[in-house]
Formats: structure tokens, C-alpha cells, sequence
């Protein structure tokens, strides 16, 4: 069941954060990032986060995550996250798809990923994300940027 919730809620961040820290370690792995940045936020900076959040829940756990910048347009996705024992589920393609039914027709959407996290990528084209650009973070992870027009029938 996908939702959307408040971080505010500790039990909430906390369960969101157990599932980032693991996905998040098991990409860096992917993506040969010893110093990969998401995994350097703490429970309170993401209970800080001014973003919204809809999580996956299965059984009354949180097994996926994301979160998405309404301020903006386009609306960028800040965070993708699912447990690595669920992966290939569907869950994040879910999680995308919620996001867009929530979204006004013709929103856009923007998110980004390193080029060499494949999974990512290929989920990215296979949905409908193009590509936008490319550049390299500060800590040298070739990004690519992905965008989307949300059209769809009112």
C-alpha cells in the first residue's frame, strides 16, 4: 500500500531512514562510491526535510520510499529508495506511478541517478524519462539527469 506521510513522525523517518541507509549502501557498492553522500544523513536531517513522502508499506513495514520537492517546477524526486530484498517487485515503478497520478496533467518531472547505476536508468527510460543532461558531482559521480511531462488525461 502506497501512501503518503510526514517525517515529522520519528517512527516514520526512522523506518524510512533503515530503508535508505541499505539501499543507498548497496548502490554505492553498484556504483564504486566508497563517499556516496545520501548515506551521510541522519535521522533528524531527514526528519528536517521539507520534502513530501510516500512510502510502500507491506505487513506494516516501510519496504520503499520517495520523496519529491512540490515547490518546484519541475517537481524534482529527491529520493528513491526500496530494501534491497524487495528489489524487482515493482515497488519503485509503483512509487513513480503514485507520484504522477498525484501530480496535475502535465506536470513535469525531473530526478537523477549515476550513470552507472543501471538499474536506475533502465527503469528511468523504460517509464518515460528522458535524458537531460549529464555532469559530474563533487565527489565524481557521472550523473545523469532524467525529465518527464506528467501527460496524461485529466
Amino acid at each position: 500500500m502506497i501512501t503518503e506521510t510526514t517525517v515529522t513522525e520519528y517512527s516514520v523517518a526512522a523506518q524510512i531512514y533503515s530503508v535508505a541507509q541499505v539501499a543507498y549502501a548497496l548502490e554505492a557498492e553498484r556504483i564504486g562510491c566508497a563517499d556516496f553522500p545520501p548515506l551521510h544523513e541522519s535521522v533528524d536531517e531527514l526528519q528536517q526535510s521539507s520534502d513530501s513522502f510516500l512510502v510502500f508499506e507491506q505487513s506494516g513495514s516501510i519496504i520503499g520510499a520517495l520523496s519529491f520537492d512540490r515547490g518546484t517546477d519541475p517537481v524534482a524526486i529527491t529520493r528513491l529508495v526500496v530494501s534491497p530484498t524487495h528489489l524487482r517487485q515493482g515497488i519503485a515503478t509503483a512509487l513513480l506511478a503514485s507520484l504522477e497520478r498525484r501530480l496535475p496533467p502535465m506536470a513535469r518531472l525531473t530526478v537523477s541517478t549515476a550513470q552507472t547505476n543501471t538499474s536506475a536508468v533502465l527503469l528511468y527510460q523504460r517509464i518515460g524519462y528522458t535524458t537531460a543532461s549529464v555532469s559530474r558531482s563533487a565527489e565524481g559521480i557521472l550523473l545523469i539527469h532524467f525529465t518527464k511531462s506528467n501527460a496524461r488525461n485529466a
